[in-house]
């Protein structure tokens, strides 16, 4: 009588560096602030006080061998450097968004004005009050329609698994579909050939919301892997744009 064997390979044990990308992909600063502080107080200054225990361990020949600290440190620098171009690419996508969005916030605050000039003359019942000329608000907002639906296709197309960013990425594909959907309709309504104009702003109630929360993302992920925030435009770090809301928070 035959008998069914298990012909499933063994599994090696998930390594430091699985483990810290784990925790990093799991752990979103809004879900457990608690667990999270743990994660970087265990690579930070518990690693520390191990090296510096371990390594005197070393020098007086009691103990051989790489301590934990320094695979800690190991698995850091591996997780650093498989994080670093899903990083990049994020942030260089999302750079795409911000350049838009740079071109929007402008030409909807011109717009604005012209249009709340118009839609007073208009409510009193000045029906011949010429029409604002927005013309280059008009080509600015096409512009910004034609990029974002661009980096919408690119980021849907692209979607990580469970990675690290792949919360920041959903983040940012919201606030990309959101400026689309804004700057998409306040064109229909610039380019019509009489009033009143109401148009939809930027605000805490679309957009905003999005990029806060992708940014406070991003910074977990640099936070965890210990990479400088110097080094990137978020809060805290390099603001390169003044006037976008890279470093909203």
């Amino acid at each position: 009588m035959s008998t069914a064997t298990d012909d499933t390979p063994p599994q090696s044990p998930p390594t430091a560096t699985d483990e810290l990308l784990h925790d990093i992909a799991e752990e979103a600063p809004l879900r457990d602030p608690v667990r999270r502080r743990r994660l970087l107080l265990g690579l930070g200054i518990v690693v520390l006080v191990v090296a510096v225990v371990l390594g005197g361990l070393r020098l007086g020949g009691l103990l051989g061998g790489p301590s934990e600290a320094e695979k800690d440190q190991d698995a850091l620098v591996q997780v650093q450097e498989r994080i670093l171009p899903e990083l990049r690419e994020l942030m260089s996508q999302r750079e795409t968004f911000l350049a838009a969005e740079r071109l929007y916030l402008p030409a909807m605050q011109e717009a604005g004005e012209q249009a709340r000039v118009y839609n007073r003359r208009y409510a009193a019942g000045q029906r011949r009050t010429p029409v604002p000329d927005l013309a280059e608000q008009t080509s600015d907002l096409e512009q910004v329609v034609r990029d974002t639906t661009a980096l919408g296709t690119k980021l849907t197309e692209a979607k990580p698994g469970a990675g690290v960013t792949s919360e920041a990425h959903d983040y940012l594909l919201s606030a990309v579909h959101t400026l689309t959907r804004n700057a998409a309709r306040n064109l229909r309504v610039l380019q019509r050939s009489r009033g009143p104009y109401v148009l939809t702003q930027v605000n805490n109630e679309n957009a905003l919301t999005a990029i806060k929360r992708m940014n406070k993302s991003l910074l977990y992920v640099l936070d965890a892997a210990q990479l400088p925030v110097a080094d990137f435009d978020l809060p805290g770090g390099t603001d390169k744009h003044p006037h976008d809301h890279s470093t909203l928070m």
